[in-house]
Formats: C-alpha cells, structure tokens, sequence
C-alpha cells in the first residue's frame, strides 16, 4: 500500500446510516456472556478503526469477531465490511473473494456486485467482470459505472491482444518485496533515482501502519554505478524523510530544490497529506522542508498530495479532494481531483487551487500528476475507459500561452494493465522512462518499471520474376506511390529482388515497369496489368513489419493473340459484339505505353489476291481508326497492315484433305483472323514520324505475278 492510501480506494465507502444502524443492533443485541463481550469489542475496535481510516487493523477486527457473531445480518455486515477493508488498501485479490462472500451471505447492498466487479478487473477477469458489472446494472440502471466497466472491460481484452510497441521491464534491482513507487530523476544527467518505498530501512522506527499494516514510506535513492547497474537504493536524509509517511516528488532540472508529499495524523489522529518544500543543503545535505499553503480557507482540512511543476516552476499541478469535502465534509474517502497553482514571484505565495475541470477530472479519482518537459501532462484516473485500476493518460498542451490541456488518451498496454499504473516519468524528450505499477509479473506489491518506444521498422520488400521460368528479372523498375504523396523508384537486383521503406498511416500501390531492351538480347515483357498491381497499408500497425509484395512478368510472344474480330460477309465493318476484343487490345497499349504494334488482318485463301489484300488491309484499317478515333490512342504506336491469304494457317492442300464441309469451314476460319505483333517496345517521342503503312509490294513480294494477274 503506497502512502496515500485513501487515493487507492475506487468508491465511496459505507454511508454513515449503515454504521449507525450496526451499532444500535450491537447494543440491543448482544448478551452479556463472555462471548458477546468479546464480540461486542471486537467489532466496537473495528468500527473505530475503520472511521479511523487503519483498514488494516479494522479488517483484522473484523476478522476475529466474525466467527462469534451468531445474528445473520450483522455476519453479513461484517463479511461486508472486510471487504471493503481490503478494497481501502487495494487488497484486490482479498477483496474479490470477501465481496464474493458477502454475495453468497445476501448481504443487502447492490454496490458489493459493483465492488466485486471492479475487482475482478483489475484482477484480469474481464469476463467475470463484465458478468458481475451487468448484474449491477440490472439493480441499478441510473448508475453509469457498470457501463464504464463494462465497455472499459472490453476495450482492456483488446488494447491486451493488440499491445503498443512500448516495451516494459521490471526494474529488479532496486524494487523491493514491498511497496515501490513514483520515481523522479534526481539530478540532471538521469542517473540517479529517487522514489517511494516502504521497504525496511525507513525513518520511521520500524513502526508499522495500522491502516496499511506496513511500514511507513521514505524517500529513496539509487544511482547507477560505473558498470551501468543502479546501486543499492538508500532512504535520503533527514529532515526529508521522518516518522510520517513521505513520497512522490518533483525535482527541478539543477537537482537543488525538492516537492514531496508527507502525511501524519493531525490532533484528532486524522491522517492528513500536504506538500512539502525543500532546498539542497551541500552535496548531500537538505534543509528543514517547510509545507506549501494556498490561499484556501481552512487548509488543513484537506489533503494535497503528488506536486510537480512546470519546468519554470512557476506552475504546480497536484492531487487535492478539496470541492469533494467542501460539498460533504463527512465523506470517508472522497473523490479526489487534479488542481492547478500559480506562483507568484513577488510576494512568494502560491494562488488558489483551480479544479482543472471535466475535461482531465472525472467522477472517480485522479493523481499523480507529471508535466513532461514539452508541457503535455500525464496522470493516473480510475474514472475514463481504462484496462483496470488505476491507468495512465495523456492530455496534450493546447496553448504555449496557456497551461491548458485536451483530452486525455489512455496510454493502453503494455504501459497500463488491468492493475494500478501510475507514477510515469520520462526522459527528458526521448521515448523511455519509468511508471509504477502492482502488475503480475513484479518483484513486490508495488514495483517500478522501465519502459522504452521500441522504433518501428516499417518495410515492403518481394521479388520481380519470370512467369515462366520464375527466375529473377533484373533492372524491373519497381515504383511505389503513396497516399501523403510520396513517389519512390527501385531497380531490381540481379536476382530481381527489391526493398522500400514504408511511413506510418500511408496506403501505397506498388507497379512494376520491365526495362525494355537494355541490352543485345535483353528479354522483353509486358508492363504490369493493373489488376497485378500490389495495394499495401500501413495504418494501425503498431509492430514492427515487413510485409512482402511478388510480381510476376509475362514475356513478349512473336504473336499477340486477343479475341477474335468479327466482321460482316466480305465487309470492313466491325461487329459491335468484336469491340470488347478491341478493348482488350486498347487496355493493353495503355498499360504498355511504349509499344509500336503491327495489326495484321489475314483472310482465307477464297477470293483473287487483289481483292483480299484490299479487304484484309480495309479490315485492319477499321481496327486502326478503333483505336485512335475512339480510344484516343497515338496514331504513331499502330500500323494496320493487310496479308489477305499470303500467310494461312492452314494450306489448302490440307483443307482438301477433310473430310466434312464443317472441318474444311473451321479451318478457313483459322485462316481468317486478325493479329497483333509487338514490333518496338521503346516508343516515347509523340513527335516521331509515324511508321511507313504504304508496305503493299514487300508483302506481295514473291506473289507480284498473281497480283498483277488480278488486274
């Protein structure tokens, strides 16, 4: 149990009317035999224990009078109440199992399935949780804290299945079996620590808390040695640590002046917290810490704990449960809240607290403040969506100007758990530091641990490979474009390998472009289709990835076959049905820019040479004029050219040799087709002269005798 105590419990505590009503029941109830006595006083200790605030001692009490207590609701009251000792003092494993008794005792209050519920979260059973929290609901719907709990339980199963990539340690070598917390850089450099322990070793005479039943808590020191490795921790001098309980303080940058916390019992044996002051005094020496007022009307009726201060140390923010006295000062332990102070330099006096407002405080309880050196503020809240427990949050400066904060943001998993997390500080500017925490996993009740923002390494790597031989294509250029943005180009290697860094929270598209005849007897490909194309994000990644993006690349035929163009009997005139094939061909001059295609249209060999040539070439014109009239394709990359029957895919010879009109048909229609040859694969000049079409006598070269005969 940390120092301040009374900031661990999560709810408000038995209300006075329960306490009355037991103790009539006591005095007309109980018999006068030594039993009674024994019970009568068991429980009398207890209650004055309890508004005492030892909840240590009360459950203690509790515990012995428990068995001889013979009246049904007055055991239930008392299993009751020890667990509401052990939720005082954060016990959450002792307070689930009581409040679970108190539920199968049928013990009267509603709030012990709200209790066992909060318990059960920061325990790490959300399930069991959100079952207890619903059941609470049903009892009563006007409460939103079963709401809170509920959604906070379900938000904690996923910030712990999908973890931050802040990496925690346990700092082992200078926590304790007991309670360590709230750590403070003391000196500049960082390397020496101060923080809050009760380990044994204390001032305070080896005096046990009876609210806490531990030691009380000193200021501690530990520096790192010569090795790197932090010494054995050592409680600071008196005067700054006494028989009361001190803890959680703030440091200025020169290591020279000192806010701490320090709680003791006033004259009514109230325990008390204020805020402590004090100077360095040599090299290891400090002076008489002195209390910081504020101007506030009767001061010492509340508690004001964890200061830290604006690095100009003009500013303080710090816990205090003053607006929740002012409205109820019976409360035994009231809500607490952040409040700000200013300093004034001339009279040397520090302002009124100001409630820093809904938007850091909630109906639950916050503390222990840190103002980071950027001016953001960090602190610990049980009232917000949260994984259990006290979590840590973040609220931004909104202002140079002003000392005013946004909304804060839940640090998650793994710097918050489903236990108490609290305390944090960083280094300076840099991604790492230290928090507190009673986590699973710790070397005492409370420990301290390390943390560090591990970088995250963001990559697509993949190779560029043959279809066919899938071997690696080398020089491929590899382009990725990003949604910021950003344009990047890469040639692969011999082996057609390429990596690219990736930015956060960008959506890329990766292309691949082979290079066209780089060299004598370089292999040419297609350009990627864009249905090939790779789409790859990196938003919501949190870890450190690699992803993997392959392409494969298909060869260049001698003949590009496309789907087949239909044309009327004996006409040039496309069928509307043969233009999808022609966009086919228009998808794939687009997706490959620097092809000068040949579109050659052959007939069958039926009809003079004369003629066919004339039809064959019409035909190919009409795709031409396709293309470039209508799909705004370069005249330059297209030449149509007519064979007519100069190059069949079937002889005549062997259609004679079938069998069936309908074989001998077939096979004239092979003949008649229209086909795509890739002739330069390097166009990129739209002012080059366009490519000579007038090509009828090479074609007929060998055949000039048939042709003229056509005349």
């Amino acid at each position: 149990m940390r120092l301040d105590y009374s900031f661990r419990n999560q709810k408000q505590s038995p209300m006075k009317t329960y306490l009355t009503y037991a103790l009539l029941l006591l005095f007309c109830c109980l018999f006068s035999n030594p039993s009674a006595r024994a019970q009568r006083r068991y429980l009398e200790q207890a209650e004055q224990a309890y508004k005492n605030k030892q909840f240590y001692a009360a459950a203690a009490l509790y515990k012995k009078a428990l068995p001889k207590i013979k009246i049904k609701d007055q055991k239930s009251r008392c299993v009751f109440m020890i667990a509401e000792c052990y939720r005082a003092i954060s016990s959450n494993k002792e307070a689930e199992q009581w409040y679970g008794k108190a539920i199968a005792v049928k013990y009267p209050d509603p709030s012990i399935h709200l209790y066992r519920a909060e318990a059960l979260s920061k325990n790490g059973r959300y399930e069991d949780a959100i079952t207890e929290f619903k059941t609470y609901q049903a009892m009563v719907p006007s409460n939103p804290s079963a709401e809170l709990g509920i959604k906070s339980a379900e938000i904690a199963k996923k910030w712990k299945e999908i973890p931050s990539r802040y990496k925690v340690e346990n700092m082992a070598q200078i926590n304790s079996a007991d309670y360590d917390f709230s750590p403070f850089y003391l000196d500049k450099k960082k390397s020496s620590l101060v923080f809050t322990s009760r380990r044994s070793g204390s001032t305070g005479g080896g005096e046990f808390d009876k609210k806490t039943g531990l030691l009380f808590t000193d200021l501690f020191v530990t520096k790192v040695d010569k090795n790197g490795k932090w010494d054995s921790p050592k409680p600071l001098p008196e005067p700054l640590n006494s028989g009361a309980n001190e803890g959680s303080c703030w440091l200025n940058n020169k290591g020279d002046k000192i806010y701490f916390t320090r709680c003791e019992r006033n004259k009514e044996k109230i325990m008390r917290c204020s805020i402590f002051m004090s100077t360095r005094k040599g090299i290891d020496g400090w002076n008489e810490p002195v209390p910081v007022t504020f101007d506030i009307d009767k001061y010492d009726r509340f508690d004001f704990r964890h200061p830290t201060l604006s690095p100009d140390e003009t500013v303080m923010v710090f816990q205090s449960d003053i607006e929740a006295l002012q409205k109820d000062s019976s409360l035994m332990e009231p809500n607490t809240d952040l409040y700000i102070s200013r300093f004034d330099k001339k009279t040397g006096t520090w302002s009124k607290p100001e409630n820093l407002g809904p938007n850091i405080n909630t109906p639950g309880k916050e503390g222990f403040p840190y103002i980071r050196s950027d001016g953001n503020l960090y602190y610990a809240s049980d009232g917000m969506l949260g994984m259990g427990g006290l979590d840590i949050y973040m609220a931004e400066r909104t202002s140079k100007d002003k000392w005013e904060w946004s909304k804060p943001v839940n640090l998650k998993a793994p710097i918050n758990s489903a236990a108490d997390d609290f305390g944090i500080i960083f280094e300076g500017g840099k991604e790492k530091g230290y928090f507190s925490s009673n986590r699973e996993g710790g070397k005492g009740k409370d420990d301290i641990w390390s943390f560090y923002l591990e970088p995250l390494v963001l990559e697509v790597e993949g190779a560029v490979t043959d279809c066919e031989k899938n071997q690696g294509v080398e020089n491929a250029s590899v382009r990725m474009i990003g949604s910021d943005g950003s344009s990047v180009e890469q040639k692969t290697d011999k082996n057609g390998q390429y990596k690219f860094p990736l930015a956060e929270n960008v959506s890329y598209i990766l292309n691949v472009f082979p290079e066209q005849e780089a060299s004598t007897g370089q292999v040419s490909y297609f350009n990627l289709p864009e249905e090939k194309r790779k789409k790859i994000t990196t938003l919501d990644i949190v870890k450190s990835t690699v992803a993997h993006a392959d392409f494969c690349l298909k060869k260049i035929p001698v003949i590009i076959s496309f789907p087949r163009v239909e044309y009327g009997l004996d006409s040039a005139n496309i069928r509307l049905a043969s233009r999808d094939s022609l966009d086919c061909l228009y998808k794939l001059l687009a997706e490959n820019p620097t092809f000068v295609i040949e579109l050659a249209a052959h007939t069958d060999s039926r009809g003079s040479l004369r003629h066919n040539l004339d039809l064959s070439q019409r035909r190919a014109e009409a795709c031409y004029k396709y293309l470039v009239e209508e799909k705004k394709i370069n005249p330059k990359r297209i030449v149509p050219r007519g064979y007519a029957q100069l190059h069949v895919l079937v002889t005549d010879a062997d259609i004679a040799k079938m069998s069936s009109a309908k074989a001998r048909e077939e096979a004239h229609q092979k003949n008649r087709r229209t086909v795509v040859r890739v002739i330069s694969t390097t166009f990129n000049d739209p002012t080059a002269p366009a490519v000579n079409r007038a090509v009828t006598k090479p074609i007929i070269q060998g055949k000039q005798e048939e042709y003229e005969e056509d005349k």
